[in-house]
């Protein structure tokens, strides 16, 4: 099978039309390539993965019925730190904000 994690969005797009692949699937290489090289990089502050495979399912029931919510329904995405989330602090990078707050 393709390494998902090497595709690009369009492509990974194009395999949910066609039905080769799922969000949900696409969402698990993402996620477990994150965690395999997260320990050389340091690339993420945190990882929501049950978060994302909940989206990733979500998405993946749209495109079943052939109503994806937009363009890139189901493609996994990163968001760097100093972008405000619904539900997550913004950290910045550093440690003197707390991960417990807003």
């Amino acid at each position: 099978m393709t390494d998902l994690t090497e595709l690009t969005a369009v492509q990974l797009v194009d395999g949910y039309r066609k039905g080769a692949f799922s969000p949900v699937e696409a969402t698990r290489a993402a996620l477990a390539r994150a965690e395999r090289i997260q320990p050389e990089v340091n690339a993420f502050v945190r990882l929501t993965g049950e978060e994302a495979l909940d989206q990733a399912a979500r998405a993946e029931e749209r495109w079943r019925r052939g109503e994806p919510g937009g363009l890139l329904d189901g493609v996994p995405v990163t968001v760097k730190d100093i972008l405000l989330t619904r539900g997550h602090p913004t950290l910045r990078g550093s440690r003197a904000v707390s991960p417990d707050g807003p």
